[in-house]
């Protein structure tokens, strides 16, 4: 099986359009956005894993949380987080040099 990561984008968020305003949270600078473009629903559980990586210094930190299972999730959905941790921490290190 393949998984595709997709940057968070107008396209990508309009599906949560009710929910809150797009403009602002793409201006975000956390891990938010990516995971609601990559099919995380909005709800306390993904706000919780994007509270997490955000205040978390390495991704050893992220998986070894005591504030959320991550080890509980699915395969699939683990996968998915490893792909959006290397392209939001590559995305940061890359907007931090410009």
């Amino acid at each position: 099986m393949t998984i595709i990561i997709v940057h968070p984008s107008i396209e990508n968020l309009q599906q949560f359009s009710d929910s809150f305003d797009i403009e602002k949270l793409l201006q975000s600078k956390g891990v938010l956005p990516w995971l609601l473009a990559n099919g995380w629903k909005h709800d306390d559980e993904s706000s919780l894993i994007a509270n997490i990586i955000d205040e978390s210094t390495s991704l050893d930190e992220v998986w070894d949380s005591e504030e959320f299972d991550f080890n509980a999730l699915s395969d699939e959905s683990k996968k998915k987080l490893n792909l959006i941790f290397e392209y939001f921490y590559l995305s940061s290190s890359i907007n931090l040099n410009q």
